[in-house]
């Protein structure tokens, strides 16, 4: 029998014990959709890395931020003062407050999910409506063939345009022809999705899974674009003050002729690491994209993002919040860029940030990446958003927010005006770190020299069924 393994707490554990809501479990002993949705009754929900880029050695850095990434952020409540030592205006905005919490009790009460506010609830419902339905099976499409990443080779799907949704869709704008539309993307059949960027819209497969949604905006419309514009000029002030040498500036995301700048910041693990850590950067990318991290607007993005995740994959959001906090817990001194996100790592995007077609096949293969657009352009004539797999041409307002699985579908964006400006932030989660996770805190070559037989004989049946597993992991529109 193998050694037992141990967290750097000093607790032990088997391969075996990774059981809350884990990814890959022997099918015969563990239905993880079920797990994972009885977890999530159980809690509730919560209010795009490719080619790694330098990793920490396994020494552990000091921490700016140690949060667990799945401890759920709420305001103190202090008692009260007495009713008698407040003014009648006072006590009236008690009575008011008490009320309308009495109603949302009633509507949660209601609705047979106490866990779900009435506002999410409505969301939902909006989405549903606009839902739109691919011809595509996302099963089908490419992956390494452990699962755990996507494919480097990943092509197109060859699929049909999907067709029209019905009822209120939350588009507008410009309507092109199906020839412009052909003339933008150069080659034919596909669709142009004229989004105003702020309704939230599902993208479903023809199973009816929510593959991506392009989520949209809060509410609160012109507080909202204060904080997107603040984002944007944080990133256009600290342009000047990157460095980055020639081979970094031209990644592969970037075209040739007009390269941008993009930093990476979080943690990894993958391209031969020992163990996971902190993607590094030199002494001043690391000061500037600190000041970036520690800002309230970007704060407010990642936590929009991680709603907007928990809201359309909450089984999906589930899984990734039990790996974090297991992550969280084999080393306590891991420098999580937000508190309560349960996205490992994020990239800013400076500049002019056109992409060229690529997939984040580092990227946890059945993940969500978020992708926000921000900066000061015309979303009528440029910074669309193609899925190519998907046959989509999206148009990608300054200030939304879309996830998609990009490991699996190869996306990139159009150009905007020489006199405009398109940044973007993203946030994603390797799926080299899942690996570890299952691997007991170890690399491959580590689990096979220490598992026993039966240890081995499992891991083989897991590798077998582990896409199929993730897959089931994607809600159905019609279970959320």
């Amino acid at each position: 029998m193998a050694g037992r393994r141990t967290l750097r707490s000093g607790k032990e554990f088997s391969s075996y014990d990774l059981a809350i809501a884990r990814a890959i479990p022997p099918p015969v002993h563990f239905d993880v959709a079920q797990r994972i949705k009885q977890t999530l009754l159980d809690e509730g929900g919560t209010d795009c890395l490719d080619e790694h880029e330098s990793v920490a050695g396994p020494g552990d850095p000091a921490p700016v931020s140690n949060h667990s990434p799945v401890i759920p952020v709420s305001p103190a409540t202090g008692s009260l003062p007495a009713s008698q030592s407040l003014s009648a205006k006072a006590r009236n905005q008690l009575k008011s407050r008490a009320r309308r919490d009495r109603k949302r009790e009633s509507e949660r009460a209601r609705s047979g999910d106490p866990k779900i506010k009435a506002v999410h609830r409505k969301r939902l419902a909006e989405g549903k409506a606009a839902a739109l339905l691919l011809p595509i099976d996302i099963a089908t499409f490419s992956h390494s063939k452990p699962a755990w990443i996507g494919a480097r080779d990943a092509s197109p799907a060859d699929t049909t345009p999907p067709a029209a949704p019905e009822g209120d869709t939350g588009l507008g704008g410009v309507i092109y022809t199906q020839d412009e539309v052909d003339a933008l993307v150069g080659m034919p059949g596909f669709r142009y999705i004229p989004w105003l960027g702020r309704l939230a819209i599902p993208l479903l497969d023809s199973e009816r899974r929510i593959i991506g949604v392009l989520g949209g905006t809060p509410r609160d419309f012109a507080g909202w674009k204060v904080v997107t514009d603040g984002a944007a000029a944080l990133l256009e002030e600290r342009l000047p003050r990157i460095r980055l040498s020639e081979e970094r500036l031209h990644h592969r995301r970037a075209p040739a002729d007009e390269p941008f700048p993009a930093i990476a910041r979080g943690l990894s693990h993958g391209g031969g690491q020992v163990e996971p850590g902190e993607l590094c950067n030199n002494v001043a990318n690391t000061e500037l994209t600190d000041e970036l991290l520690a800002h309230p607007n970007f704060c407010r993005l990642a936590s929009f993002a991680n709603s907007l995740f928990a809201m359309w994959a909450p089984l999906l959001f589930a899984f990734y919040k039990a790996q974090m906090a297991l992550f969280a817990a084999w080393n306590p001194r891991l420098r999580w860029n937000f508190v309560g996100s349960i996205f490992a790592a994020c990239t800013f995007n400076f500049g002019r940030a056109v992409t060229v077609p690529h997939v984040d096949f580092a990227n946890l293969a059945w993940g969500w990446c978020c992708i926000t657009a921000l900066g000061a352009f015309n979303p009528d004539y440029g910074g669309h958003l193609i899925l190519w797999d998907l046959r989509l041409v999206v148009r990608f307002p300054p200030g939304s927010t879309v996830l998609i699985p990009s490991a699996l579908v190869k996306h990139s964006n159009t150009p905007v005006a020489p006199h405009e400006r398109r940044s973007s932030f993203t946030q994603y989660t390797a799926g080299g770190i899942f690996r570890w996770i299952r691997n007991g805190f170890q690399t491959d070559d580590a689990f096979a020299a220490t598992a026993s037989e039966e240890e081995r004989d499992a891991r083989k049946r897991e590798d077998l069924t582990r896409w199929a597993t993730g897959v089931q992991m994607f809600s159905t529109i019609d279970d959320i």
